[in-house]
Order: C-alpha cells, then sequence, then structure tokens
C-alpha cells in the first residue's frame, strides 16, 4: 500500500486520474489536491502534507499552462511552474520519495521537422515554455528520485478548459471557425497519459532509482490544429467549417512552436505503455464530449 498524492487534481491530466483509480481495485491510497487543499508553492505547506499523510510518492500535475497569459502574468507562472515543482522536489528528496513532474512540449523551439527526442536541445519561445522547462531544470537540480514526462496538446471531457471544448462551443454561435493550419504536433487524450502513469508507478524502484530522467508522451501521429478541429466535427458530427488559416493570418500574440511532436521510444521501451493514435483516441472520448 502507498499513500500517493496527486497535485493540480482539478485539472485535466489530475480528473482522469481521479477517474481512473476509482474503477480499479488498488490498496494504494490516493490524497488528490489543488491550491485549495494545497498551496504547492508554499515550501512549508507541502513538506508539512507529506509528512502528515505520510506520502509514498508525488504526481505533480499543476501548471500554469495558460499560454497566452503567461506573457503578462509571469510571476505567477514562475510560482506555479517553477517554486511549486522545487519545493516538491525538495521534499521528495528529504523523504526519500519519487516525483513524477510533468512538462510540455513547449519547451522546444519547434524548428525541427522530425520529432523531438528526449535528449534534443531545448530552446522554449514563450513564458509559458520557459517557465515549464525551468520547472524541469528545478526537479533535476534536487537529486530528488524522480522522472519527467512531456506532453502536448491535452485534452478532457472532464473539464471545460481544452481545444475541443472550445471547438464545440464556437460551432454554437458560427458556421465557420479560423484555425491555424501551420503549427504541427499531436492531440493527447488526458485518459491516456493517466492509463500510461498507472501502468509506470509500480515500475519505479528505489533499489534501481531514476534521477531526473525525461520521458515523452503523446498520442501516436501529428496534425494541425486545423486538421484536429477538422477530426472533431466529423467524429462529434457537428456542421462547422474550419477556415484554415496561418499563424500570421490568425495574428496571435505569442510565439509557439510550429512543429512539437514527441519522440514516444524512450517511454515505450521502458515501461510498456500502449500510445494509441490521436485519431482512435479522439474517437473512443468523443461519446463523452457533450453539448
Amino acid at each position: 500500500m502507498a499513500n500517493i498524492l496527486v497535485t493540480g487534481s482539478d485539472g485535466q491530466l489530475g480528473r482522469e486520474i481521479a477517474e481512473l483509480t476509482k474503477k480499479r481495485a488498488s490498496s494504494d491510497c490516493y490524497y488528490f489536491t489543488d491550491a485549495a487543499e494545497l498551496d504547492i508553492t508554499d515550501a512549508l505547506a507541502v513538506e508539512t502534507f507529506v509528512e502528515k499523510n505520510s506520502i509514498d510518492l508525488i504526481i505533480n500535475c499543476a501548471a500554469y499552462n495558460k499560454v497566452g497569459e503567461a506573457e503578462k502574468q509571469m510571476d505567477m507562472a514562475v510560482k506555479v511552474n517553477v517554486t511549486g515543482p522545487a519545493n516538491l522536489a525538495a521534499t521528495a528528496l528529504k523523504h526519500n520519495i519519487y516525483l513524477i513532474h510533468f512538462s510540455t512540449d513547449y519547451v522546444f523551439n519547434g524548428e525541427a521537422r522530425t520529432p523531438y527526442h528526449e535528449a534534443d536541445r531545448t530552446c522554449p519561445i514563450n513564458a509559458y515554455g520557459r517557465t515549464k522547462y525551468a520547472g524541469e531544470v528545478a526537479v533535476k537540480k534536487s537529486g530528488c528520485m524522480s522522472i519527467i514526462i512531456r506532453t502536448s496538446w491535452l485534452y478532457s471531457p472532464l473539464t471545460q478548459d481544452n481545444f475541443v471544448r472550445k471547438m464545440i462551443g464556437l460551432s454554437d454561435y458560427y458556421e465557420e471557425i479560423k484555425v491555424v493550419c501551420d503549427q504541427i504536433g499531436t492531440p493527447t487524450y488526458a485518459a491516456d497519459l493517466a492509463e500510461a502513469l498507472l501502468k509506470i508507478i509500480p515500475q519505479l524502484s528505489k533499489e534501481n532509482p531514476i534521477y531526473g530522467e525525461v520521458f515523452h508522451y503523446s498520442n501516436e501521429g501529428k496534425c494541425s490544429w486545423a486538421d484536429f478541429a477538422e477530426k472533431i466535427m466529423s467524429t462529434l458530427k457537428i456542421d462547422c467549417d474550419i477556415i484554415r488559416v496561418t499563424s500570421e493570418e490568425y495574428a496571435d500574440s505569442v510565439r509557439r512552436p510550429a512543429y512539437s511532436v514527441l519522440d514516444k521510444t524512450l517511454i515505450k521501451k521502458r515501461f510498456g505503455v500502449a500510445v494509441p493514435s490521436w485519431e482512435r483516441s479522439l474517437s473512443k472520448a468523443a461519446r463523452l464530449f457533450k453539448r
């Protein structure tokens, strides 16, 4: 039996982990917390919670992931994406427990044209990416037992704030929607990532510890945001046209990677996790998106 702390439990991944653990018989005890229950930017609060509840493993799903607002709210992005992971890592080191920390494809600049490997050079081009990368560095520098999992274009039917929900909502008011066609990545169903996580946890060993190793997980395949939007409309049978525009035409004030497809070879070999295609996973998730 293990006591497992999950931070950021109101987010997409946190909710999918909670949903999945409800369905599975397990002797592990999960503590699901969001900012109201545990402020990870408060080092003393983190230490007190872990000690009081005899936590054996920390899963950090908390993140300031509002890409546009991070440019203006840099202090908040740093607190959640850098200070928070640093506090969790320091506590994990003190108590000799593992930390699983989630990061993002936005640590890359998007200039590649083949899937990014874990060892490829990072070069974030916006505030969100820079703070998430700084969070990775903080976890590694702490010296705690840890793995870092980068993911991309996350969505879940259990929350409202994601691309699929946005497309569904806009289609209620507009007959056509402009979506960028020159940013290439991979949508990731958060339930698939939660499944992978629960397969990884039992394989983490203190006898053969891992210190700050990075892994990539997203669904298989690649597409543009416009491709993703078109697939959402066709899968959900929504009568709405997607107008393909360039990033320049869309005039987003924040730079985003033009290409951020992740190579999943390492995580599949090391932990034996399944990685479904993004189209298959969207079809599976579609029935759960209520309009």
